[in-house]
């Protein structure tokens, strides 16, 4: 029984020396196949883009060859790309930096992905924006130009300064928030005292522009800044 028992510790030994040798360690060796790394590479992609407020980035890969077959890697894959993160194609490396390493390219294409207000109709110019004339669509941002409008709120009540038909996309150059001859809220702020006023546009004006108003009051003109529709707004 005892020469049992010595058999049986030997057995222990070997088993306890052979997990803590190199040739255990070769167990933790990943197996990527070539799906896997294209899915790997996208998911780092995704994470290292910034999006805009209402946006969102669709990355498009041409999927690695099923013919480069399986890869394998003892450390983590390293990924980068090979342009600026701006550029809407480019090519991401996929490295194993262990002692038998090996290195892939992945050709991609970023795309921006933004929430836009659209009319859904065709207006003439000087119309009167309401709600039923508005919707949102998704469209490609690198499409787009000018100050495009997320919020179909923030334009209920302004006037297009040209005609526009179904379907297009709506920016704020297309309107004027406040319109020549528009009676407006002017609003006053100083020091955390708000004081509302009214007033007489005397000129066109979009967000953020400045423009001449008419006090109503005192009679007098002052420049303010647009804020929202009707709406402008003077800070001392």
């Amino acid at each position: 029984m005892k020469k049992y028992e010595n058999l049986f510790k030997q057995i222990l030994t070997c088993v306890t020396l052979l997990c803590a040798s190199p040739l255990a360690a070769q167990d933790t060796v990943s197996s990527y196949s070539p799906a896997q790394l294209t899915e790997q590479a996208s998911a780092w992609l995704e994470q290292e883009l910034a999006v805009t407020p209402g946006g969102s980035i669709q990355v498009q890969a041409s999927p690695l060859d099923d013919r480069i077959g399986y890869k394998h890697c003892n450390e983590p894959l390293q990924f980068s790309l090979s342009q600026p993160l701006t550029q809407r194609q480019n090519t991401i490396q996929i490295r194993c930096g262990a002692e038998q390493s090996w290195q892939l390219y992945l050709p991609v294409r970023i795309e921006e992905i933004v929430q836009t207000v659209i009319l859904t109709q065709n207006i003439s110019s000087g119309s009167l924006l309401t709600a039923d004339m508005l919707d949102i669509a998704n469209r490609e941002r690198r499409f787009l130009r000018g100050s495009l409008v997320s919020d179909p709120r923030q334009i209920i009540g302004a006037k297009t300064r040209r005609a526009m038909s179904i379907g297009q996309i709506i920016t704020l150059q297309d309107l004027c928030l406040v319109c020549k001859g528009d009676v407006v809220t002017i609003s006053v702020s100083n020091n955390g005292l708000n004081v509302a006023a009214t007033g007489i546009a005397q000129s066109d004006g979009s967000l953020g522009d400045v423009i001449s108003v008419l006090n109503r009051q005192s009679k007098r003109a002052i420049t303010a800044e647009v804020i929202a529709v009707n709406q402008v707004s003077i800070k001392f």
